[in-house]
């Protein structure tokens, strides 16, 4: 299910790394910029799916602030 967080929008997947079910994000920036037309994937995988949804938009906060 996409969600969305400021102009950004995310989703949470899920699945087996390894034998381990882990979460991880992807950001969609539509709209958003500098990244207004490309997806960024999660660089690790979480062990909850609230784990994952917190990062994500800890990492959009980060993309706004110039800093992602």
């Amino acid at each position: 299910m996409i969600e969305k967080y400021s102009c950004y929008e995310f989703e949470i997947f899920s699945g087996y790394v390894g034998d381990e079910w882990l979460y991880y994000y992807e950001i969609y920036g539509s709209v958003c910029t500098p990244y207004d037309d490309g997806i960024i994937e999660s660089n690790d995988y979480f062990e909850t799916e609230q784990e994952a949804r917190f990062a994500a938009i800890g990492h959009i906060n980060l993309l706004e602030n110039g800093e992602g």
